[in-house]
C-alpha cells in the first residue's frame, strides 16, 4: 500500500484496519460527525453510521458461504455488469463480478467544501478470472462522498474493449430499519413494476409501499428520488439518484429467510433494499472507449 495514500488517510481521521471479509482490508473514516468503513472486497460502503444514530445501512451476523463467489447481506454491494443471474452463463455468479473481487485503495482527500473523499478502482486486467468471465476489457470507479447527514456514492464503468458492452447494474443497498412492518416506501405511485414473485407479471404501483416484506420487484423507468420513512427508528431517508432508469426493492420476508443458509431467520425485518439500477428493460449499452456513470445520493433527517 502507498504510504503517501495512507498518510493522506490518516490525515482525515481515517485508517486502514484488516478484516476478516476474504482476508481483504477495510478503509475506517472516523469523524465527530459519522463513522463509515469500506471493505475493499468487493469495493463497497459497509457502514455508515450518523452521530448520535443507528447505522444507515445494515449488517447480517451470517458469515455467508467462504467461497470466492459466496454472498454476505450487508452495505452497498455493487452488481456489474449483469444484474439477477447471468442468463448466458447460468453457473456464473449472481449479480455479477464486481463484487467478488479486491478492489484498490486509489485516493484519500477533501471536496472543496470539506466533504470527505475516498476513491476505489477496479480493472479487468488486474485480475486473470474476471478476464477470463468477462472478456471486454473495463475499469470501474466509485468515489464515495461522506457529510455529517449522509453519503454519496460516483459509481463508473468504462468500456476499454473495441466492442459495446451490454450492461444491467444496480447498487444493492441494504437500508437498516428497526422493523420492516412499520416502513413505507414514497415516490413510486404509478411507476410500472415487474413482480419477481409473481412469475413476472407486469404491474403498476398504488400509492406507498408498506409492508416492506416478501418483495422483489423491478420499477421500470422509475423517478430519480423516493423516500424511506422508518417509524420505528423515527427516520427519514431520502434517496437521489443520477444515471439510473430502475428502482429494484427486495426484502425475502420470513418463509424465504428461513430457507437460505446465508441469512438469519430474523433478518429480514432489519432492512429493505431499495436499489440504484439499470436492470431488465432498462438493460443499456457502453459504446467502446466510452464510460456509464451511476450517483446515488442518501441523506437522512428525523422523521416528525
Amino acid at each position: 500500500m502507498n504510504g503517501q495514500l495512507i498518510q493522506e488517510l490518516e490525515a482525515l481521521g481515517g485508517d486502514l484496519l484488516p478484516a476478516s471479509l476474504r482476508e481483504c482490508d477495510e478503509i475506517v473514516i472516523d469523524q465527530p460527525e459519522y463513522h463509515a468503513r469500506i471493505a475493499l472486497w468487493g469495493g463497497h460502503l459497509v457502514s455508515f453510521v450518523p452521530a448520535g444514530q443507528k447505522d444507515l445501512l445494515f449488517q447480517s451476523a451470517n458469515q455467508g458461504n467462504q467461497t470466492r463467489f459466496g454472498r454476505r447481506h450487508f452495505g452497498v454491494p455493487v452488481c456489474w455488469p449483469w444484474f439477477g443471474a447471468n442468463e448466458k452463463q447460468l453457473d456464473y455468479p449472481a449479480h455479477g463480478l464486481a463484487r467478488y473481487f479486491r478492489w484498490q485503495f486509489s485516493e484519500a482527500g477533501r471536496f472543496k467544501n470539506g466533504d470527505v473523499k475516498i476513491v476505489l478502482r477496479l480493472a479487468s486486467e488486474d485480475h486473470p478470472l474476471l478476464e477470463e468471465m468477462w472478456p471486454q476489457a473495463f475499469e470501474l470507479r466509485q468515489v464515495f462522498r461522506f457529510t455529517g447527514d449522509g453519503f454519496s456514492i460516483n459509481f463508473s464503468a468504462a468500456n476499454l474493449s473495441d466492442k459495446p458492452m451490454e450492461v444491467t447494474e444496480a447498487l444493492h443497498t441494504y437500508f437498516h430499519v428497526g422493523d420492516n412492518q412499520q416502513v413505507q416506501v414514497r415516490g413510486l405511485d404509478g411507476v410500472s413494476f415487474i413482480d419477481k414473485l409473481d412469475n413476472g407479471a407486469r404491474k403498476k404501483q398504488s400509492g406507498v409501499v408498506t409492508p416492506f416484506e416478501c418483495l422483489d420487484s423491478v420499477y421500470i423507468d422509475s423517478p430519480d428520488e423516493c423516500v424511506i420513512e422508518d417509524a420505528s427508528l423515527a427516520r427519514k431517508i431520502t434517496l437521489r439518484t443520477e444515471g439510473s432508469q430502475s428502482t429494484v426493492l427486495w426484502n425475502p420476508g420470513p418463509e424465504l429467510a428461513k430457507k437460505r443458509a446465508d441469512m438469519e431467520d430474523e433478518d429480514y425485518r432489519h432492512f429493505v433494499c431499495v436499489e440504484t439500477a439499470n436492470a431488465l428493460d432498462n438493460g443499456y449499452q457502453i459504446a467502446s472507449g466510452d464510460m456509464h456513470q451511476l450517483r446515488l445520493s442518501v441523506t437522512v433527517e428525523t422523521l416528525s
